[in-house]
Order: structure tokens, then C-alpha cells, then sequence
């Protein structure tokens, strides 16, 4: 039916038939696509939990070098979650009392901050999926009652009125649906693939951090 549509009168032909909340779907519908592919290129393992990155920290942590991991760590940006995670982890076991006992629960603590941080930019996709049903929902209430209205105002008259009215109604929830389903599967499927990652980079920290559970505290 929506290729039959389109293929009748146009994609904007049928977004401007479905008035206002036709294009402000459509505008839901471009910034999902952005989200889409931010999220595509951020959500990757090879992004998050970079090989490199990962085998320089765990040889400057083996040798005992923390000023060197610490650098390797500063000098990495972005999103990558040893160097955050590490990075933390030394801090906590040069300033603790406890040293290298608190290791494994600062490392536990950033990872979950982390991830938390990198799920709540998937949020925008979730709140894409609860309006755009929504907004559709509300055009077909508007074009229901503008129906009814040129029902009780020109009586057997209101036949050109009455169609595109109904054409509102069922044109504002298609798009609303249309746009409300990818988003809620596309979200999901980020969401598992976070935690994937974050599982793996989990085992990851556990085997990096090992050598520095004997580290002991500095003095302050």
C-alpha cells in the first residue's frame, strides 16, 4: 500500500497530505536516519575496544609503567573503553588505602559508567518510536473530526471534504508507523549490540588489569 502511494503521487506528495504531522514525521524521520548512523559507527567493537590500544596498555601495565599507561590513556580520544576504564581503575589503586583491593570494583565502576554514558545516546531512537505512533494518532483524531464537522455542515455535500479528511486520518498514521517500527527495532538491535561489546570488554579488563591487583597505594 505504501508503494502504491508513492508510486501514485510521491513521498512529499504524501507527507503534505498528511498536513503538519506529515512533516514533522518527516522531520522525525531524517534525524532518526542521523541517529541510525551515528549509532552504526560509534556501537562497533573495533571502535570501542580497539586492538591497538588494548595490547599498549597491557604491556606497559606487565612492565609496571603506569606513568606510560597513564599517557597511553590521555593521549587516546573518543569513545574507546580501555583507555577510560584503565585510566580510572590506576587512579583508584594509586589513591586508595586499600590499593590494589579496590582494582577490580573501580574498573567494574567506569566500564558501567561507561556503558551507561554510551546507552543513553541511544535514547533518541527510543523517544523517536514512543511519538511517531503518536503523532499519528493524532492525525487521524484531527482528520476524524474534520470529517465529522463537514459531515454536519454540508450534509451529503461534503463528499470531497469528507475523503480528504479520512485521507488525513489514515495517511498521518501510516507515517506514524512507518516511522515508529525501524526505530523500535534499530534500537533494540544497538541496545544488544552495546552490551555485547560490553561483556567482551568486560573479560578484556579483567586479564589487562591483572597486574596491577599488587600495586600498592601511593602516599598522599
Amino acid at each position: 500500500m505504501n508503494g502504491q502511494l508513492a508510486t501514485q503521487g510521491g513521498l512529499l506528495e504524501l507527507v503534505e497530505s498528511g498536513g503538519i504531522i506529515g512533516w514533522i514525521l518527516l522531520g522525525l524521520s531524517i534525524v532518526a536516519l542521523t541517529l541510525v548512523l551515528l549509532h552504526a559507527w560509534t556501537i562497533r567493537a573495533s571502535r570501542l575496544l580497539p586492538v591497538e590500544q588494548i595490547e599498549a596498555l597491557g604491556g606497559a601495565l606487565r612492565e609496571g609503567d603506569l606513568d606510560k599507561a597513564l599517557s597511553i590513556c590521555r593521549a587516546e580520544s573518543g569513545d574507546a573503553l580501555p583507555a577510560r576504564v584503565v585510566e580510572h581503575a590506576i587512579r583508584r589503586v594509586q589513591s586508595s588505602p586499600l590499593g590494589g583491593l579496590e582494582l577490580y570494583d573501580a574498573a567494574e565502576e567506569a566500564g558501567a559508567e561507561e556503558v551507561a554514558r554510551l546507552g543513553r545516546g541511544l535514547e533518541g531512537l527510543s523517544v523517536i518510536a514512543a511519538i511517531a505512533p503518536l503523532l499519528g494518532l493524532l492525525g487521524t483524531v484531527l482528520g476524524m473530526v474534520d470529517a465529522f464537522q463537514a459531515i454536519a455542515s454540508q450534509g451529503p455535500q461534503a463528499a470531497p471534504e469528507l475523503a480528504s479528511s479520512i485521507s488525513l486520518a489514515l495517511v498521518t498514521t501510516l507515517l506514524g508507523l512507518a516511522l515508529a517500527i525501524p526505530c523500535v527495532a534499530l534500537h533494540a538491535w544497538f541496545r544488544v549490540r552495546l552490551e555485547a561489546i560490553a561483556a567482551d570488554g568486560g573479560r578484556i579488563m579483567e586479564a589487562l588489569l591483572a597486574p596491577l591487583a599488587a600495586v600498592e597505594p601511593t602516599d598522599r
